[in-house]
C-alpha cells in the first residue's frame, strides 16, 4: 500500500548526511512535493545514527545511505 507522500520533513541535524539531496531529487519528478527543514523532528538520536525523513507528518522512513532513502521513497510518492 502506497503512502501517497505529499510532504516530507527533514531534520537539520540530518541534512549533512544527504536528506537535502534526497528532497531535491524527489522534487525533480514531483514539483508539488512540500518539503520543510526543522531544527528537530522529535526523534532525538536518530539523526546521528541514520538518514531519515518524516513523511506526511507521521511516517518515519530511515535508511543507511541517501541513495537507499531515495529508493525507499520513490514508490511511495503521490501520483497527483
Amino acid at each position: 500500500m502506497s503512502l501517497e507522500i505529499k510532504k516530507i520533513d527533514v531534520c537539520i541535524g540530518n541534512t549533512d548526511k544527504g536528506t537535502d539531496w534526497v528532497l531535491e531529487e524527489l522534487k525533480k519528478d514531483h514539483p508539488d512535493l512540500k518539503g520543510q527543514r526543522w531544527g528537530c523532528l522529535g526523534n532525538c538520536g536518530n539523526c546521528y545514527k541514520k538518514l531519515f525523513v518524516m513523511a506526511n507528518n507521521r511516517h518515519l522512513i530511515e535508511a543507511d545511505t541517501k541513495e537507499e532513502l531515495l529508493e525507499k521513497l520513490k514508490p511511495e510518492m503521490a501520483t497527483e
